[in-house]
């Protein structure tokens, strides 16, 4: 599912500058020697504050009125209007208020009874990599006929160079995956492959797999966990599991720029205005070469040519060995990148892979293949070592968990670094949760530790009730993504659509996203089975607050966004209809209709 952490050094490098501003040499440069040697160093614990970029009085400039507005935090949930003097929200009360602060510039924005809310906080998406991965021909579609007539139809109309796709689904295959023989009968004759929707597997042709030079001599990245399938005589199959192979193979036949990453991005970049999306934690970036940074850098980019619609918290990923530079390249990456919309403070570690793949890291074995329990890059021992030193230096961490032991042990390790560690405000997280075993449920109330949430993987879809039920059995298989449960127990709870990775549907829409976490049904029909448990729906007020405040707690900027206070910044949106007061079966029908970011409209449909 979580797919982008590991793309490790297989693009190729690129020179670049940079000029690091007096605040990012002031915010970093003392982090970086302490935490070089492992002393402690303490990240604020307020939410990141962000210079005004107007002046602190005067009238407002815009005054949205005459429609509810639910403000998700505050004094009161629901308010009449609001008014917004530069990039900061100034008044959340009643219209009279409102219109008294106006002047003769300011625009008023009649709701005309629409909806307006805080922006979404998405807590763990990957913009660049669903740029990239999603380019090319669609593959979700209903079952492999089509998904082969349709490549054959795009190779016919494409007829020269590779061929790449997105989006077919692992059940379509029995448990050893795809076949090149497949798509050799396509394309014979040129390299073509194709990502799952999961976004850790890929089918290749046997074109594909000459041009990366993978044979049945070809050693496997990571034994066990990132490899080449075979067949019986030890001949790559054209089945291709987690990034370290995967992106081997597709930079031998595609290799991608920096500036193509640039532009992909730049193309997306007013689609996630238009669904609202104001704030985003990148969970993981592709580097170029080894370095994170030069792609992180390309928003910075996009910021200073005013293209940046949304704020960014971006992680330094850790996916396999070495990790004793960790706490090191983190630092540098956060010194470095500094600016008002851009900053990198979490370490993502990479914990597992998928079920689909049995590469999540199960603490019972796979029911349908049980000499199995997946596995993880990490020893127990790593793991303790690596999450104690980047918390004594001050850093949270943000785990990729699909299996229920790697949430256990992720767990763990944040136990042990609490005890070992002095006293800090810790922002840790835990992504994915696709099965969390009931002792371990209580502990992220305990240890404070968000359980990240992609909700629109639990949805009664064929990939929840056939590909999960047969990885996990009946009993586990009836008892996965348990957000209410975390909530009850005191928890909290984040949303992000996790975009482009999936398990049916690939959106980075999160009203889609909130809509299945409160139904847990296929989007479109309101009589589909309903995914088990079903009392772990959420109510709608429940999935707001966990695409928007519950998000920004996780990234430390509850104090900025997330809601509408006075006092925070102006990430606004205007819906179409109210999604509080109609059947929760419709949220998807709802449009974004104006989006205003840090007090600039970015969308206006």
């Amino acid at each position: 599912m979580c797919i982008a952490c590991e793309w490790a050094p297989h693009f190729e490098a690129f020179g670049r500058s940079r000029a690091m501003s007096r605040r990012a040499v002031l915010r970093g440069g003392a982090a970086i020697t302490a935490a070089t040697a492992l002393a402690p160093v303490f990240l604020a614990t307020d939410a990141r504050a962000e210079e005004p970029k107007a002046a602190t009085d005067g009238p407002a400039d815009f005054v949205f009125h005459n429609g509810p507005v639910y403000t998700v935090g505050g004094p009161a949930p629901w308010a009449e209007a609001v008014a917004v003097r530069g990039n900061t929200i100034v008044h959340v009360g009643d219209e009279a208020g409102a219109k008294a602060m106006a002047g003769p510039k300011t625009q008023f924005v009649d709701l005309k009874g629409r909806l307006l809310m805080p922006g979404f906080v998405e807590g763990h998406t990957h913009p660049f990599l669903g740029a990239f991965m999603t380019s090319g021909l669609d593959l979700q579609l209903a079952n492999l006929a089509e998904v082969l007539a349709a490549i054959e139809r795009y190779a016919k109309e494409n007829p020269t160079g590779p061929i790449r796709g997105f989006g077919w689904r692992v059940d379509m295959f029995p448990p050893e995956g795809p076949s090149r023989a497949e798509l050799d009968t396509i394309i014979p004759d040129r390299p073509a492959f194709f990502f799952a929707i999961d976004g850790h597997s890929l089918w290749a042709n046997s074109k594909a797999l000459e041009m990366a030079g993978v044979s049945r001599d070809t050693p496997d990245p990571i034994p066990r966990f990132s490899y080449y399938a075979r067949d019986q005589k030890g001949d790559p199959t054209g089945y291709v599991l987690e990034t370290n192979a995967v992106l081997s193979l597709v930079n031998a036949v595609e290799p991608i720029t920096a500036e193509a990453m640039g532009r992909l991005l730049e193309g997306w970049l007013p689609k996630a205005a238009a669904a609202g999306i104001t704030t985003v934690f990148d969970a993981g970036v592709p580097p170029v070469g080894s370095d994170q940074g030069a792609i992180i850098e390309l928003y910075v980019d996009a910021e200073k040519r005013g293209k940046l619609p949304f704020r960014v918290s971006a992680s330094y990923s850790v996916k396999s060995l070495p990790i004793d530079n960790v706490v090191a390249e983190v630092s540098a990456l956060n010194k470095q990148i500094a600016t008002e919309l851009v900053h990198v403070d979490i370490v993502k570690i990479v914990g597992d892979g998928s079920q689909g793949g049995y590469t999540a890291w199960l603490i019972e074995p796979y029911a349908d293949m049980p000499d199995s329990t997946g596995g993880s890059p990490f020893t127990e021992e790593q793991w303790h070592q690596l999450i104690a030193t980047v918390d004594a230096a001050g850093f949270d961490v943000h785990v990729h968990a699909c299996g229920e032991r790697t949430a256990r042990v992720a767990l763990d390790g944040i136990e042990k670094a609490i005890a070992a560690n002095p006293p800090r405000d810790r922002r840790n997280a835990i992504a994915h949760l696709v099965y969390v075993e009931d002792s371990d449920s209580p502990r992220f109330a305990k240890l404070n530790v968000t359980a990240q949430f992609s909700a629109y993987w639990s949805s009664a879809d064929p990939d929840s009730l056939e590909n999960m039920v047969a990885r996990y059995g009946e009993v586990r298989g009836n008892k996965i993504y348990r957000t209410k449960t975390i909530l009850n127990q005191g928890g909290r709870v984040s949303f992000g659509t996790d975009w482009p990775a999936a398990g049916y549907f690939s959106t980075y829409e999160p009203l889609k996203s909130i809509q299945v976490g409160i139904t847990r049904q296929l989007i479109g029909l309101k009589d589909a089975p309903v995914l088990n448990p079903v009392d772990e729906r959420l109510t709608v007020e429940e999935a707001i607050h966990a695409n928007t405040m519950g998000a920004a707690y996780q990234l430390r900027m509850e104090k900025d966004v997330g809601s509408i206070e006075v006092g925070k910044r102006a990430d606004l949106i205007v819906l179409s209809q109210n999604i509080l007061a109609i059947d929760p079966h419709e949220i998807h029908k709802t449009k974004v209709e104006l989006g205003m970011m840090n007090g600039t409209i970015r969308h206006k449909a």
